[in-house]
């Protein structure tokens, strides 16, 4: 896509975001991911050391730069790979499995609405009150995701000054998913979940204590209010309460989804993404947590990463081929695809246990120009051992060993794509979880049905609450080491 950027203030960067482009920056414009990478078609600017370090030499001389490193001080002719930004090539996962029940419909005339607000994505259902049946689903990108790829970008945009402009963007979302979903229905209620701080940028909530010691939070309890000053529709919504600051109100939702704090069986639910959230428990008491994993399983800092989007490899086989998203042309490769490419390196010896590249190419080729680079294997070795060290962790505290688990809850969009035989291997999950896996889909949108369609959910919600016990891993010496130790990988 070609166009004409005109002179404004501040960067290139935020001159696109000005006009409503978005391009995938997980570092929030920081100049640390090289993701925001355009091309000058008149006269570019000399390359700054940074750009150097994350565009190769042959893109430089062809005019490549990084937007968040231009200054917006004249008319710019620029062209971006339209693949890169476009909506509607983003898969997202809205399906999730459903478990068995004893609760009864809570019947009655006219719709509602479930909505996960995800850090990326959004997803909604449209029901009818009377039988409880799907009518519609509708998914779509949080355009949030301009100012971040994660949490603590958006609370650092929150709180400099931003969080008019992040609530503006999150209502305008929902707005346009309901405009797409509701055709004649007048909804009667909306149930809401989402991590803690889409919540409070929903809300409009004071941010400041999310990102700071002790990352306290301005609400975590359930909220009822008027939909009509939310969202300018009629009916009443409910935010679902949350745990803590960094385990929010999808978790909880997830928790009662898949009926952990009715099972005297021992589960663990895992959310594998930039925050790694994760419960582990049954009907007598739930240890949670969150590990900041940061955005590589989503693409983030990995040189030829991409989130899921049409053509981002999703699967890499030993005989070198590959499968994409949507069965495009490969654009670069996706979270899923990382763990394949790596436990495939380590099984051919191009990688050793610590994570060292040892061909004489220094780097790990999945095509003729897609590849891993030995900075990308270290990005992902720092994501993969968060996970892992959060998981070892719960079950210490929570005095189990990975043997006597009895069921783990993949959920998520990456829960549903990754070779569990592959993320065993390279150590992500313990083998011990071998044959105790299900990929449970979106859990938190599960959770919100639940809640939206049946009787006396709210007293679910309030016992989960009761014994659910929050871990802060801030300063955890016990993190710290196991931390360590999984950066290595298994074979």
């Amino acid at each position: 896509m070609r166009m004409l950027i005109k002179k404004s203030n501040g960067t290139l960067l935020d001159a696109l975001k000005a006009e409503n482009i978005y391009i995938n920056v997980p570092c929030n414009g920081r100049g640390t991911c090289g993701k925001c990478k355009v091309k000058i078609l008149d006269s570019a600017p000399p390359a700054t050391m940074a750009e150097k370090n994350l565009i190769s030499f042959e893109e430089l001389e062809a005019g490549f730069r990084l937007a968040c490193y231009i200054p917006s001080d004249m008319t710019y002719d620029v062209e971006i790979d339209e693949k890169l930004i476009s909506d509607k090539d983003f898969s997202i996962v809205s399906f999730y499995e459903h478990f068995d029940d004893n609760t009864t419909l809570n019947s009655m005339d006219g719709y509602g609405v479930g909505i996960d607000i995800g850090t990326t994505t959004i997803a909604l259902e449209l029901f009818d009150l009377r039988d409880g049946k799907l009518l519609k689903t509708h998914t779509l990108l949080n355009s949030q995701r301009a100012y971040g790829s994660d949490v603590i970008s958006r609370i650092d945009h929150a709180n400099k000054g931003g969080l008019e402009e992040l609530n503006e963007k999150i209502i305008s979302d929902l707005k346009t998913g309901l405009k797409v979903l509701l055709n004649d229905e007048e909804i009667i209620k909306a149930t809401l979940a989402g991590n803690t701080t889409m919540l409070h940028l929903l809300m409009k909530a004071d941010c400041s204590g999310l990102g700071v010691y002790p990352f306290t939070a301005n609400f975590l309890d359930m909220k009822v209010g008027d939909l009509a000053e939310l969202l300018d529709i009629p009916g009443q919504y409910t935010l679902l309460a949350g745990i803590s600051t960094y385990v929010g109100a999808d978790i909880l939702s997830g928790i009662m989804h898949t009926n952990m704090h009715k099972n005297k069986s021992i589960c663990i639910l895992i959310d594998i993404g930039t925050n790694g959230e994760m419960a582990i428990g049954n009907q007598d008491s739930i240890i949670t947590l969150a590990t900041a994993a940061g955005p590589a399983f989503e693409g983030g800092n990995i040189s030829c990463g991409l989130g899921s989007i049409k053509g981002a490899i999703c699967q890499v086989n030993p005989d070198k081929t590959i499968k994409t998203i949507g069965d495009q042309e490969p654009l670069g490769i996706c979270g899923s695809g990382l763990i394949d490419a790596i436990a495939i390196a380590l099984a051919n010896e191009d990688l050793d246990d610590t994570g060292f590249i040892e061909n004489d190419e220094e780097i790990i080729s999945i095509t003729d120009h897609i590849f891993l680079t030995q900075k990308d294997i270290r990005e992902f070795q720092l994501a993969k051992s968060a996970i892992r060290a959060g998981i070892e962790v719960l079950m210490i505290k929570y005095g189990i060993e990975a043997k006597n688990v009895d069921k783990v809850y993949l959920a998520g969009g990456f829960g549903k794509f990754i070779n569990l035989e592959n993320a065993l291997t390279i150590g992500l999950l313990p083998k011990a979880f071998n044959g105790k896996i299900y990929r449970v889909g979106n859990t938190s949108l599960g959770g919100v049905r639940k809640f939206l369609l049946y009787n006396d959910i709210e007293k679910e919600v309030d016992y989960i609450k009761s014994i659910a016990k929050d871990l802060n891993l801030a300063h955890d010496p016990l993190f710290n080491e196991l931390f360590m130790e999984h950066m290595l990988f298994e074979q």
